[in-house]
């Protein structure tokens, strides 16, 4: 898991940042396996005192899997597994990606940002419009 992510996120994105944040210990891994490889990610984790909203992140798909539907299905698995709290969803996506997410509801909540040499956006999915994907 941690080598997929290192792989894309780090390597293959050119972004050298600190993946361990210690955030792992109490989040929800959602997986991807083929055979013996993992070929997909995505990491879920809920309020705690410092945040009010749930989130999902680390969002990681294998090259040659790109383009047949496993990045849907892992944002649809991850917002099915968040969408049982009572709190919005916010995200960090890269801003390339805001169509993709707006299609699950998601919308602007502020403005673009630079995360390591990569533009992201903070994006906002109500509670409300969460419970019913």
């Amino acid at each position: 898991m941690l080598a997929l992510r290192q792989e894309i996120l780090v390597v293959e994105q050119q972004s050298p940042y600190s993946d361990l944040d210690f955030a792992d210990q109490t989040a929800s891994h959602l997986l991807a396996k083929i055979g013996a490889d993992f070929v997909a990610y995505a990491r879920c984790t809920w309020p705690s005192e410092e945040t009010a909203f749930a989130s999902f992140g680390r969002v990681v798909v294998s090259k040659q899997y790109r383009g047949t539907g496993l990045g849907k299905e892992l944002v649809q698995r991850s917002l099915a597994r968040l969408g049982e709290e009572s709190c919005d969803i916010v995200i960090g996506a890269q801003l390339y990606l805001e169509n993709f997410y707006s299609h699950f509801g998601f919308v602007r909540d502020g403005e673009p940002y630079d995360d390591v040499g990569v533009p992201h956006l903070r994006m906002r999915l109500r509670h409300e419009y969460a419970r019913r994907i």
